[in-house]
Formats: structure tokens, C-alpha cells, sequence
């Protein structure tokens, strides 16, 4: 999935408009000029984590999580800018670690990893899941 496919997907399940959406999301704060250079490229999982969480911030109005429960991912702070975005997407249940040791844990964000359309497809699904207000769902699947 390219990020405007990804991008596009959100918009139609959110029931926004696509049309204008680049620079509408930048204005807003939840998309980057370089979602529309880069429009084309494949989506990597720290992108669908970043979009997803200033999705939730700056248009469903949801307040971070103490993103210490995050710690256990393995490569969490492999990209440190990235780190916030891939905890509260984690803590929410709206993304998922990989566990990459057969006996054991070691849990794996996969920041450069890509996921097929169909994931990204049920990422958007639990996004749009989450609630504001007293009712946000702290943990929608990860302890």
C-alpha cells in the first residue's frame, strides 16, 4: 500500500473529503509535506503509526498515553522522533508488535517493515475505533 492509498482509505472509512486532503492535513497537523512528495512510495510501519497518532491528536482530539508501557518493544526508540507515534498507536491496540523470538519474547515494532493492504486496512478500522472523553480505550488489545 503507497501512503496515499493509505491516506485515501482513512479518509473514506472517516467520511472526509480526499480531495485537497495534502494540504488540508498539513494545516490541520496530521500530514507532512513529505506524505505528498512521497506519495507513490510504499508505506512503512512507522508512517502508518505517525499519521495514525496525529490523526487521533490534532482531528479526534485524543490526549497521549504515558507511553512507558511502550518499553518493551525492542526497537522502540530505533527512531527516536518516531518513538511517541509507535507507542500510543501500540498502547492502543491500533497497531501491533511482532513477537521475533520462537522461544520467549522479543517484541518488535518493525519500524521499516511494510504491512499488506489488508492490515493497514484494519489499522484504520481500530483508529477510528477510539474514543475521546472518558471512554478512550487505554488498551483496545495490548497488555
Amino acid at each position: 500500500m503507497t501512503t496515499e492509498s493509505f491516506i485515501k482509505e482513512l479518509c473514506r472509512k472517516a467520511g472526509i473529503p480526499f480531495d485537497g486532503v495534502f494540504e488540508r492535513g498539513r494545516k490541520e497537523g496530521w500530514l507532512e509535506a513529505g506524505d505528498e512528495v512521497f506519495k507513490d512510495s510504499p508505506l512503512t510501519r512507522k508512517n502508518a503509526a505517525r499519521i495514525c497518532h496525529m490523526y487521533l491528536l490534532k482531528v479526534m482530539k485524543v490526549k497521549d498515553l504515558d507511553m512507558s508501557g511502550a518499553a518493551k518493544l525492542k526497537d522502540l526508540y530505533d527512531c527516536r522522533v518516531c518513538a511517541d507515534h509507535i507507542a500510543q498507536v501500540y498502547l492502543r491496540g491500533i497497531m501491533d508488535a511482532k513477537n521475533i523470538k520462537r522461544d520467549g519474547e522479543f517484541l518488535w515494532f518493525d519500524l521499516n517493515g511494510e504491512d499488506d493492504d489488508t492490515y493497514n486496512s484494519k489499522v484504520i478500522d481500530r483508529l477510528l475505533l477510539v474514543h475521546v472523553g472518558d471512554h478512550v480505550h487505554q488498551d483496545m488489545g495490548n497488555p
